[in-house]
């Protein structure tokens, strides 16, 4: 997923605003994705109040499995390409008597069944050794989405600084985006 891109489509969890909420501007949900707000919080003044337990984020159909594919740990990886391994083995091995002539069907099967050993061993040796220790879903999200958020405001602070105008603040140029993302005073946002 492109950092400056503001498709929603690629982004692994889709934003969830509570009934009678503002939908905040794409860039806001695409550099705050798992964001867990607290109890209190108000994006924009007029707000309404936030239902308890209310369901901020929902997994983002086949965007949320191609985020985790290449974030996968080594052994979970290693163990699919074993079993692959295996279940081609039980292919060859059933399916060699209808498809080869003659004695070509001990080959076909014996290296079936080579195949079907390599890859449950494979299998079995990958599980003991185990993986490194289950990461919850949504926090490898918001790690995600931190590094994102923390690129995108320092990069467009710096290049509102050397433009020159208002000397503001980091928070206050963080406050003026957050205004922007929530359509709240957009005229003094856009300044930036």
């Amino acid at each position: 997923m492109n950092d400056d891109a503001t498709d929603l489509d690629g982004a692994p969890l889709r934003f969830n605003p509570p009934d009678g909420w503002r939908t905040p501007h794409p860039q806001w949900i695409l550099l705050h994705q798992g964001f867990l707000p607290p109890s209190d919080w108000q994006p924009y003044e007029d707000a309404p109040a936030i239902p308890p337990q209310w369901p901020w984020w929902e997994e983002n159909g086949t965007s949320w499995y191609t985020f985790f594919r290449d974030r996968a740990a080594l052994p979970a990886r290693a163990l699919g390409n074993w079993f692959s391994l295996a279940a081609i083995g039980l292919f060859a091995t059933v399916i060699s008597p209808f498809a080869l002539p003659g004695w070509t069907i001990g080959l076909g099967g014996l290296v079936g069944i080579g195949f079907l050993v390599l890859g449950v061993r494979g299998v079995v040796r990958t599980y003991k050794r185990g993986s490194s220790p289950a990461i919850n879903p949504h926090e490898s999200i918001r790690d995600w989405a931190q590094r994102r958020l923390d690129s995108y405001v320092t990069t467009q602070y710096a290049t509102a600084s050397e433009r020159g105008g208002q000397e503001r603040t980091l928070e206050e140029f963080i406050e003026a985006k957050n205004a922007e993302w929530w359509s709240e005073n957009a005229s003094d946002a856009t300044n930036w």
